[in-house]
């Protein structure tokens, strides 16, 4: 709380839990609805993860750092809150209207039923997302905390890491908690889920331009940011204490 720099970092990381555990819980449901047998929801599931090592491996090898270096750090951080929103608004937007005529008239074109496309986008969602966090969001993260002294570094990793991402999946599942117990079920609360994760996102953009201000101002300058440590002071003989 005494660091404008740290509250941004921990911004950008409790954003990015709060997001991806409410939107993942409402695709793992879709998910079950289309494959209600365990094993081809686990097999679906398996293949889900190979596709996200695959683009992880993919984006890590040729595209991470080339990016970071040329396009700068608030740029490739702002990457994974587009992202985000972008596929978000697309599984939402099939979620909420699959009755829809438009809609219906486009599945039957592509063979797919409406569940089976929302399905499809919620699937790119979780891939995309996944990997640019294991990739683009975790390497400008770790970056951000190198301008910060050894001290100030230490303690904001410990809150940062160990706090700050346990803070966003419990407040998202609280977030989840609640709406359920007011409207029943996941697929009643989805709109209301969509209206507060596009209101975090938002907040995480705006974090991550503020901190990429502060970033380069210290990267430029050659500073060093030091947090928690009180100014010295003099006593009445003129020492410092």
């Amino acid at each position: 709380k005494k660091s404008k720099y740290l509250l941004c970092l921990a911004a950008l990381v409790i954003a990015f839990n709060i997001a991806i555990n409410m939107m993942e819980i409402i695709w793992k449901d879709q998910v079950k609805l289309l494959y209600p047998h365990p094993n081809d929801f686990n097999a679906y599931m398996g293949k889900v993860l190979r596709a996200i090592g695959v683009l992880s491996t993919f984006i890590g090898f040729f595209l991470c750092s080339s990016m970071i270096r040329r396009l700068g750090w608030t740029f490739s951080a702002l990457i994974t809150p587009i992202i985000i929103l972008i596929t978000g608004a697309l599984f939402f937007g099939m979620l909420l209207l699959k009755d829809h005529e438009l809609i219906s008239t486009y599945t039957t074109m592509v063979g797919l039923t409406p569940l089976a496309l929302g399905v499809l986008f919620g699937t790119l969602q979780n891939t995309i997302t996944r990997s640019s966090k294991y990739t683009l969001f975790d390497a400008t993260k770790e970056i951000a905390f190198i301008p910060l002294s050894p001290e100030s570094k230490l303690k904001g990793k410990a809150a940062i890491d160990g706090i700050g991402s346990r803070i966003g999946k419990s407040g998202g599942s609280f977030v989840y908690q609640a709406l359920l117990m007011t409207f029943g079920t996941i697929t009643m609360s989805a709109p209301f889920v969509g209206i507060f994760l596009s209101l975090v996102i938002f907040g995480w953009i705006a974090a991550a331009k503020s901190l990429g201000k502060q970033f380069h101002h210290l990267t430029t300058q050659n500073e060093q940011l030091d947090i928690g440590v009180e100014p010295p002071t003099s006593s009445s003989d003129g020492l410092r204490t």
